[in-house]
């Protein structure tokens, strides 16, 4: 035994004393030139080596250089592609007389890394992979596959290698693309992987500053991996990434992201939190979610899928916003389909849920089902009345004309820009139980509509408003220029009064409404939607009133005027009460016109007939009040003396100011009964001033001539 272990010693120092022997005999700085040939050779470029190449001995085999740069061709920014301060490498001993080569660290210091586009596309990495040279005919003798020389050696064994490791320090690097103007730069890359072995668990660290453009970036992180022979199979755990980044537009304070392990096949539980600035809005968001990518890369799973967001800046409707979001997401590579399901968004208080998928294409097919409980536009933009708000309306009051009307701003011809309609494939159902936009309140919203390369359907919306319903369907080309629309729609059985007063501060009009539209139109810029549209909207309003105007207290005051007298004051209400209204308004030409508006009140009946300008927002109404029975007039006196009477009233003004007042010409040059009472009424008080002599023909000629006069 004591033998075997003299030899073993004896072989050890054996090959310790050849290895010291050729460290001392051979210089490997001899080489330098030969190397230097070898790689003009293979890449035409030059490799320079201003430093030693020195051996290293202890503990093991090593070998190390400085100073190494390998060089451009001319016309580039800089002199070398690869810089390196220096290089070590080691090698065991032992080992190699198992056949394994069991390198140790590698380390290389200071390196710098150059690549560049030049504008006409040329690049410094271009014609780096040179064919090998032929092999020279008089070397060796051609021998076919079946001649084996009698003393060839046995085929060598496979080596097996390992890496102890790769350690970069201080290393930078340069990418810059003139062709497309773009530069990315590592300015420090410090870089630590353990041992190279398949199988095994190593660590890996690094950390990285740099820019991109006009961004500067640093980050660092740090995991452990396990790199198996089949690469897909390879996996990382105990990752964890910190990063921070600014430029003009932005700022990220911090980045981090963690997960449990990463790889395919395996559930990864991933976390993040990011926190930065952004076009002056502040942000600090966090997630979570449960990755899974089948070991076919064919479908990707989040489940569980966290996200929430504080958000703050001037540009946002609210000083501070929480944005949050949930659900699960599926994404089917082979159909280019993602699913998401179990959905939940909120800004603040709005909250949205349902479903969604998009397939993607040329243009992205996106379809939808969601739902929210309740949507408060006002509130959530701060647009909402304040509490106590009265109609500009006032219904005790004589609506006239103002006498110093709100000036208005012209009418807008600019078309809104529907480009963005023609990169959409859109289609989905929207419910909200409850609405509120602009101070008007609906319940029980369904649209369902579509958007499809510039063609927007809306096939339904349903909803319930203010004690009624409202059922419409339209579309809108936006494939033409200016774009084209239609729409149908049908209220029915809306209080009228609460709806008017909510939308437009105003109360001129109450009771059950049914509202009838069928209107079509080319062109959506403010001036185009009133003077292109056409069409019919007709209207059906029962048991309610007029608020403004006291229709039997102007017959009153018609009345009085007939006898030369001043209506008594009665203390009522200015508003004429109605069982039926009705009437149909034909729009074109920037004029709403109708013939047959009618009310039907208590003992009376109004006919109106006239026209508004929707430009200019003047009224233009002839009214025509008919008394068919007696009535107190709402706490007036009786009105039975006029009956079968009819008295106009003219309505002008604009809509934000209407006027109302009695047509006394066309009162009195238009109705036979007034002129009959008027005639005796002129014989009584003739007889009494001028006794016999009224019945004189000549005073009767007179006479007739001062009636006709006022009567026509």
């Amino acid at each position: 035994m004591k033998k075997l272990l003299y030899v073993l010693l004896g072989l050890v120092l054996l090959v310790v004393i050849a290895i010291g022997v050729i460290v001392a005999v051979i210089n490997p700085n001899d080489f330098k030139p030969l190397i230097a040939d070898e790689v003009k050779k293979a890449t035409g470029r030059e490799l320079v080596i201003d430093g030693d190449i020195s051996w290293r001995f202890w503990p093991s085999l090593g070998l190390s250089v400085e100073k190494l740069a390998f060089k451009n061709p001319n016309g580039f920014a800089e002199p070398n592609m690869l810089k390196l301060d220096k290089a070590e490498m080691s090698v065991a001993v032992m080992p190699l007389l198992s056949d394994q080569l069991d390198i140790g660290m590698v380390s290389l210091y200071g390196a710098h890394v150059f690549i560049q586009t030049l504008p006409n596309g040329t690049s410094n990495l271009d014609g780096l992979s040179g064919e090998p040279a032929p092999a020279d005919k008089n070397e060796s003798k051609e021998t076919t596959p079946t001649e084996t020389p009698a003393n060839d050696p046995k085929p060598a064994a496979a080596w097996t290698i390992t890496i102890g490791g790769l350690d970069v320090v201080d290393a930078s690097a340069t990418v810059r693309d003139d062709k497309a103007h773009t530069k990315s730069e590592i300015s420090s890359l410090n870089l630590n992987i353990g041992k190279l072995e398949t199988g095994v668990w190593v660590s890996i660290d690094f950390d990285v500053t740099g820019k991109q453009n006009a961004l500067t970036f640093n980050a660092k992180g740090s995991a452990e991996a396990m790199i198996e022979k089949d690469i897909m199979k390879s996996q990382l755990r105990k990752l964890a990434l910190s990063a921070s980044a600014s430029d003009a537009q932005i700022t990220l304070d911090n980045v981090s992201l963690n997960a449990d392990q990463l790889g395919l096949g395996v559930p990864m539980a991933l976390s993040f939190e990011a926190k930065g600035n952004a076009n002056d809005m502040a942000f600090d968001a966090k997630g979570k979610a449960s990755l899974n990518v089948n070991e076919a890369i064919s479908l990707i799973t989040a489940t569980d899928l966290e996200l929430s967001s504080q958000v703050s800046g001037k540009g946002l409707p609210r000083p501070e916003m929480k944005i949050g979001f949930s659900g699960d997401v599926e994404f089917d590579n082979k159909a280019q389909k993602a699913s998401l399901t179990s959905m939940k968004a909120s800004v603040d208080e709005l909250v949205v849920d349902g479903e969604a998928s998009v397939v993607l294409a040329d243009i992205p097919a996106v379809r939808f089902d969601v739902h929210s409980p309740k949507i408060d536009v006002d509130a959530f933009l701060g647009t909402a009345p304040a509490q106590g708000d009265k109609p500009t309306g006032d219904s005790d009051k004589p609506a006239t004309p103002s006498t110093s009307p709100v000036t208005k701003q012209p009418l807008s011809d600019v078309e809104p820009d529907l480009s963005a309609l023609k990169t959409l494939d859109i289609a989905g159902v929207i419910t909200i139980d409850d609405f509120i936009a602009s101070n008007v309140q609906v319940t029980d919203v369904m649209a369902n509509f579509a958007v499809n390369r510039g063609k927007v359907a809306i096939n339904q919306f349903d909803a319930k408003l203010y004690g009624g319903t409202i059922a419409a369907k339209g579309s809108l080309d936006a494939t033409v220029s200016p774009a084209r629309y239609q729409v149908t729609k049908g209220i029915k059985n809306v209080n009228v009064q609460p709806l008017l007063i909510a939308a437009a501060g105003q109360d001129m009009l109450s009771g059950k409404g049914n509202i009838d539209v069928n209107v079509s139109g080319v062109g959506l810029s403010e001036r185009r939607l009133r003077s292109g549209i056409t069409g019919t909207i007709a209207v059906n309003f029962a048991d309610g009133s007029i608020n403004g105007i006291n229709i039997p207290e102007m017959i009153r005051e018609a009345k009085a005027t007939l006898k030369g007298k001043r209506a008594e004051y009665v203390e009522e209400s200015r508003k004429t009460d109605f069982s039926g209204m009705s009437g149909t308004f034909n729009l074109g030409k920037g004029i709403a016109s109708t013939r047959n508006l009618k009310v039907e009140a208590p003992a009376l009946r109004v006919h109106s007939e006239g026209q508004t300008n929707l430009l200019n927002e003047t009224l233009d109404f002839d009214v025509f009040v008919s008394v068919v029975g007696t009535s107190k007039g709402q706490g007036g006196k009786d009105i039975d003396e006029l009956k079968d009477l009819t008295i106009p009233v003219k309505v002008n003004g604009t809509w934000q100011a209407p006027g109302y007042e009695l047509d006394v010409k066309a009162l009195l040059s238009s109705n036979k009964v007034l002129e009959e009472k008027a005639r005796k009424e002129a014989e009584r008080g003739l007889k009494k001033l001028l006794g016999d002599k009224a019945e004189d023909d000549k005073v009767k000629q007179v006479t007739d001539k001062l009636l006709k006069g006022l009567f026509n």
